[in-house]
């Protein structure tokens, strides 16, 4: 009887209740860790900013190392819960360190753990019918064994050419294959730039409609613009993230030691991130006018960024810096090597200034310290406005970008039936 009773309240619940949307995260990651960048942020706000009438499953990396593996937990991150399976105990201080090997990679790892909990993880996936959404290529492999629509996102791209990691540079080919993969199995592919998307539509023809932009945002409830400080001794130059070598760490120390030489009033350097500038040689140069600020989350950085006068950036390549819109959002500007993606949010003389590169990297410092003189002079005149700046990324934000992705998954959901039951698991 009592049987009986149940399975006919079930039922009127599930006719009152409306499905909800699935979305399955996969990404060697644990959000409470320390790990900073344009894929954490990613990461972070989805969860933060997912819809109401959704229910997110992470399968990530446990780097605390106070939870048990192959289990489902549910955490609660900046108000939001989630279901979050680890399955690789990883520490952000393994992290830090460049692996040798794609073995010993964070990324290598996780896959192998992928394999290794493929009867769990499957079995999550299917019985909560989830759409996945994918950061990166390598992963591409298990929505397609399981037949499960996913959006795959291309943050950046694998060009031998260009200054990169080692380990990137030498394993190209694994990213390159499983781009083309990806590419062939995805429901949607969104590239961080429209030149990524321009390239990819040219050697993808036959899925160029599925190609598309998602610009990176900046979370504007975090970071807002704040009054620019009139004194400018010290003047203060901010970079924050990882300090990997298309970034070109050389370039940007170099470009604040020469300001240091020419500038008549102090010059303070500040590093937000956890990788070690000492292992370029030209840091010793600024060691003594640097302030390093290790990890912030999103609030100690949003603070940091606005208690210095300008951002600094001088990428061989990027997909949209996200540290750039940060320092815009906040209402500093930014002066950066040239980057035609930038071209939409740093207006010269108004929200910093984009230097042209050249084959001389003298003459490339010499037109990075004299923008950052123009800027510190400009501050000191009052002429820049921290709200104006701001303004010029105010088509960067969740609301405008994030919000297509979760539009992308409801209409994939929708088209193929899978909205689940939420009594139903």
């Amino acid at each position: 009887m009592t049987s009986t009773v149940t399975l006919a309240q079930r039922a009127r619940n599930t006719h009152l209740t409306p499905p909800r949307y699935q979305i399955c995260l996969i990404h060697p990651f644990d959000p409470r860790g320390e790990k900073v960048g344009g894929l954490e942020t990613y990461i972070r706000d989805f969860i933060t900013f997912h819809p109401t009438d959704t229910d997110l499953l992470f399968i990530g990396v446990d780097s605390v190392g106070d939870l048990k593996l192959g289990e489902i937990h549910k955490l609660t991150f900046r108000g939001r819960t989630f279901d979050f399976l680890p399955i690789l105990r990883y520490s952000d201080g393994q992290a830090r360190e460049a692996a040798r090997s794609i073995a010993a990679s964070l990324t290598g790892q996780f896959f192998v753990a992928l394999l290794r909990n493929f009867g769990l993880v499957s079995k999550l996936i299917r019985s909560r019918r989830c759409s996945i959404d994918l950061r990166r290529v390598e992963f591409s492999w298990l929505p397609a064994v399981l037949r499960l629509p996913f959006i795959q996102m291309l943050h950046g791209e694998g060009v031998p050419k260009l200054q990169m990691d080692s380990l990137l540079r030498r394993y190209s080919f694994v990213h390159n294959a499983g781009e083309r993969f990806a590419m062939a199995t995805s429901a949607k592919f969104l590239c961080v730039n429209p030149y990524i998307t321009e390239r990819l539509q040219k050697e993808y023809p036959r899925q160029r409609d599925k190609i598309d932009t998602l610009w990176t945002w900046v979370n504007t409830e975090i970071f807002r613009p704040q009054p620019l400080p009139r004194d400018t001794a010290p003047f203060r130059i901010v970079f924050a993230g990882r300090l990997d070598e298309f970034k070109d760490p050389p370039l940007m120390f170099q470009t604040i030691d020469r300001l240091r030489q020419v500038m008549p009033e102090k010059v303070e350097f500040h590093y937000i991130g956890t990788s070690d500038p000492h292992r370029f040689s030209e840091f010793a140069a600024i060691e003594a006018i640097t302030v390093r600020h290790g990890f912030k989350d999103a609030v100690g950085m949003a603070a940091t960024l606005a208690s210095a006068h300008a951002g600094i950036l001088t990428s061989e390549f990027e997909g949209m810096p996200r540290f750039v819109l940060e320092t815009l959002a906040v209402g500093r500007p930014v002066v950066s090597t040239h980057l035609p993606q930038l071209e939409a949010v740093i207006r010269d003389g108004e929200s910093g200034y984009l230097v042209p590169r050249s084959d001389s990297r003298a003459d490339i410092v010499e037109r990075l310290v004299h923008r950052f003189i123009n800027v510190r002079d400009a501050i000191a005149r009052g002429e820049m406005d921290s709200s104006r700046i701001a303004a010029s990324i105010r088509t960067f934000t969740p609301s405008t970008q994030l919000a297509r992705v979760f539009r992308y998954h409801q209409e994939i959901q929708n088209t193929r039936g899978l909205m689940a039951n939420p009594l139903a698991y």
